[in-house]
């Protein structure tokens, strides 16, 4: 669309794609259905035996002591609940699993260590993932269930990650991209969400898509609009391969800039105008395949899904600030979920840009500077208190904020770095005017990646399927990623496994998780309650 004012290009996506892919990253949260009577015939079919206690009698239990159920209309007997691992026979290696998940054991190790077989290992991750799911759920339902929540400060991200090839005609790895969103003081993870559907057969879809002529429709009139159609996947390598003037495009951005950060940020923008979608920051080249188990989701559908889904677990919270990476994806999923709390003046998003790659002596040298301009400014305001002190540097920085890029975003200079943040650029997105200057400059202050991205720095130290490739020692220098997984489904289920051990069972220096930190935890969680819960 265009719109007929500012005549900004606005691209159009398939609400029911947005809607089936928000349904599949917060199924985890549906309740299962009370126990009822199993004849589909019977009157009690649907009427839970707390609903109807004397519809229904106890019946003993069975063999593995489930207890057993009489209906009294049909006279049905039938078994409810049970152990979790009431099908499992090597139950006593569930835990060591698991901590070796958590530990960065490749899965030949865990093979040998364990003196299970493939097929049974990977059995028991399916099962430590189902249990991490419903115990999250149980947790989580919280949030959408009443529980007043404080103001909401969240940082959002993504990562990338490599899959292996697993076809040897065509042994060109996979790229896709996992989103997540981290409360900035507790640290709590809302979502570690992977661009990739593992219940769709990319067979099945294709077939179907011939018939219903999704490859004659525009894209947002599709039924399969949300996934990777492999001729819209070939044709979007063959538009990647042509480049060369976009990257060009970027290299001068960036050597017209006064600063290295401010060349990033001007290239950024620089490249999204090159692009047809401007939210679509996807490149594709021609050493990258699709899936053949599964399929890879558009990451435009993930991405507005995932705030969807933020919003809903952050409905009760009293205002919401997200600060997030300079993406055009960010900021439409951000809108498309926050939009009607962006009217109300309760959800606020930001930009942050951060310098990753300052050496040691940059980071330190940076410190020294922002700690001595803090201390002229203690001794110029004596009766100021230290946080005071800091807004009023960011006050002075808001009246040099540097206009970038088509939108004439504003960005402020953070006038506070730090070494895991030596540089750092600030720029709010939804400024519709009326906040009080101190207030605004405590918005900026507070801005930070840091909880998403020590998350993610764990997630690389602590998974082997999340490790970054390094090069090999042949002449061409390949990346090699042996550790990488060779189904995109084992990735997806062994990151959300994390973000379950992250939140509840691995605790700071403080003694506290992110979960306790949240208020959802009392102490930290031992795995046995993972694995053990009904």
């Amino acid at each position: 669309m265009k719109c007929c004012l500012c005549e900004e290009i606005l691209p159009l996506r398939s609400n029911a794609g947005v809607a089936e892919e928000l349904d599949r990253l917060v199924s985890y949260l549906d309740a299962k259905p009370a126990p009822s009577c199993p004849n589909l015939a019977c009157e009690n079919r649907g009427v839970a035996i707390a609903d109807r206690p004397e519809g229904y009698a106890r019946y003993g239990v069975t063999g593995a002591g489930t207890p057993r159920w009489r209906c009294n209309a049909c006279r049905k007997i039938f078994s409810v609940g049970g152990s979790p691992t009431k099908k499992q026979r090597i139950t006593h290696k569930n835990r060591e699993v698991f901590a070796l998940l958590m530990n960065k054991s490749p899965m030949n190790r865990m093979v040998e260590i364990t003196g299970l077989d493939p097929k049974t290992l990977y059995g028991k991750i399916d099962f430590i993932h189902r249990q991490c799911m419903a115990f999250a759920a149980s947790r989580e339902r919280q949030l959408t269930q009443g529980m007043v929540l404080p103001k909401m400060y969240v940082a959002v991200d993504r990562q990338s990650f490599v899959v292996n090839w697993s076809n040897r005609k065509d042994r060109r790895n996979v790229q896709l991209n996992a989103i997540a969103s981290a409360d900035l003081d507790s640290g709590y993870v809302f979502g570690m969400n992977l661009n990739f559907d593992g219940a769709l057969d990319p067979d099945e879809v294709e077939a179907r898509a011939i018939v219903l002529g999704d490859y004659s429709s525009p894209a947002p009139y599709r039924k399969y609009a949300r996934v990777w159609l492999k001729p819209d996947y070939d044709e979007s390598v063959a538009a990647s391969a042509v480049t060369a003037a976009k990257k060009v495009a970027k290299a001068l951005e960036k050597a017209r800039a006064i600063d290295e950060l401010t060349g990033e940020i001007s290239a950024e923008y620089a490249s999204a105008m090159e692009r047809d979608d401007v939210e679509d920051s996807e490149e594709k080249d021609k050493d990258i395949a699709l899936p053949t188990l599964g399929m890879q989701v558009h990451e435009q559908y993930t991405l507005h899904a995932h705030f969807l889904a933020l919003s809903l677990l952050l409905a009760n919270a009293e205002k919401v600030r997200v600060y997030m990476d300079q993406d055009s994806g960010f900021r439409a999923g951000f809108m498309s979920g926050f939009h009607q709390r962006v009217r109300d003046r309760t959800a606020d998003a930001f930009y942050v840009k951060v310098l990753k790659n300052a050496t040691i002596d940059k980071k330190d040298s940076v410190v020294r500077k922002s700690k001595a301009i803090f201390k002229e400014y203690q001794a110029a305001h004596p009766k100021l208190k230290p946080y005071a002190v800091a807004v009023l540097m960011v006050i002075d920085e808001m009246k040099r904020m540097a206009t970038l890029g088509q939108w004439d975003d504003r960005w402020l200079t953070h006038p506070l770095p730090n070494k895991g943040e030596p540089d750092k650029r600030v720029c709010w997105l939804t400024n519709l005017g009326g906040y009080p200057e101190e207030q605004v400059a405590r918005l900026y202050l507070k801005a930070s990646l840091h909880s998403v991205d020590r998350f993610f720095m764990q997630a690389r130290r602590r998974l082997s399927l999340a490790e970054r490739g390094f090069p090999s020692a042949s002449s061409d220098r390949r990346i090699w990623h042996g550790y990488s997984a060779y189904k995109p489904q084992n990735l997806g289920k062994v990151l959300e496994i994390f973000r379950v051990f992250y939140n509840y069972c691995s605790a700071g220096q403080d003694k506290q998780t992110p979960a306790m930190r949240m208020g959802l935890a009392r102490g930290p969680v031992k795995l046995e309650e993972v694995l053990c819960y009904v």
